[in-house]
């Protein structure tokens, strides 16, 4: 198994509203916190049935998990 670095990208929440996942990222980038959301396109393409092909997501570095999560309030 391949162990996760801190330079590795891992999901830190998912979301069905792109507009939820931008807001949650301009707060952590504000805060310095380098992130991306990955799948938006589907939620303009496939608003209704997001769910059942995947939800948006917001990735940050492992080495800033901790942070991010204590940013959102998890």
């Amino acid at each position: 198994m391949k162990k996760e670095k801190d330079t590795d990208l891992v999901v830190l929440k998912e979301y069905y509203s792109d507009a939820e996942a931008y807001i949650d990222k301009g707060v952590l980038e504000t805060n310095g916190i380098p992130c991306a959301i990955n799948n938006e396109i589907m939620s303009s393409i496939y608003p209704v049935t997001i769910t059942s092909l995947g939800s948006i997501r917001l990735l940050v570095f492992k080495r800033d998990l901790d942070e991010a999560k204590s940013l959102l309030n998890f």
